[in-house]
């Protein structure tokens, strides 16, 4: 009797609660699944941000460093005008300026911003196009944004594939009447413009802000990019020259 005692307290679990126990583990295998799964996609969707907006501020920092260190220098266009080497519009700017790294011999180029295809892209994006820089060589411009140096190739620095929209705007007194020079001139004052075109400014005048706005569609990893104001360093005491002088500016 005592023996069949002992079989009955030491029988195992019957087929119903075999199946409830993997029913409840099962279910608890699913809720510690989609925490996991959930935890993956956020740490995912935070790492995506802030290598955006690690991309975004290393971005606007090399355009500080590179805009703001524009040359300006009395150049020749192919039709005879002479014309300042800071030529901006809307949506591209051409400039002057050294190479954009902490380490160069100072050999200046000619750089155009703008968004234009790219055929390794497949699609417009945010570029530096860049040729050799010779104040003796004739320079060909189409009034916009293409700016060809005779006997150069221009090369290329892809900048930002998804950028969709660049907004330029310059400040100072496009009639180059300085309020700081002592000129004494009332009617020509620093402001906000569109544009910075060859022909519709002052010999003597040179902005001294760049303002860069940069659009791309919103998403949950793209955020507003934040507006971009720099002063022009060799623009500070930039004066006007001699019409035929091709010799950079006195700082």
């Amino acid at each position: 009797m005592s023996t069949s005692n002992k079989l009955l307290g030491s029988r195992g679990f019957t087929l119903v609660e075999l199946q409830i126990a993997i029913v409840i583990m099962a279910m608890i295998s699913l809720l510690l699944l989609g925490a996991l799964r959930l935890t993956s996609q956020t740490w995912s969707k935070v790492s995506a941000r802030q290598d955006a907006a690690e991309q975004q501020f290393q971005l606007s920092q090399l355009l500080r460093r590179h805009l703001s260190g524009a040359r300006f220098f009395k150049i020749r266009l192919s039709s005879g005008e002479t014309v300042d080497s800071f030529i901006g519009g809307r949506d591209y700017l051409h400039f002057v300026a050294p190479f954009p790294r902490f380490i160069n011999d100072g050999k200046l180029f000619w750089w155009t911003l703008k968004i234009a295809w790219d055929e390794n892209h497949q699609q417009e994006v945010l570029l530096l196009d860049y040729q050799d820089f010779d104040s003796s060589s004739p320079i060909t411009w189409d009034g916009d944004s293409s700016l060809a140096v005779e006997g150069q190739v221009s090369q290329r620095l892809v900048l930002e594939p998804n950028i969709d929209q660049l907004n330029l705007a310059y400040f100072g007194d496009v009639s180059g009447n300085d309020s700081g020079n002592g000129s004494g001139d009332v009617n020509g004052r620093e402001e906000w413009h569109e544009e910075w075109l060859a022909g519709d400014v002052s010999d003597a005048a040179v902005p001294h802000l760049l303002r860069v706005n940069l659009r791309r569609e919103e998403s949950d990893v793209y955020q507003l990019w934040p507006e971009i104001v720099l002063g022009l360093s060799y623009a500070r005491d930039a004066s006007g020259g001699d019409e035929d002088s091709l010799q950079e500016r006195e700082f």
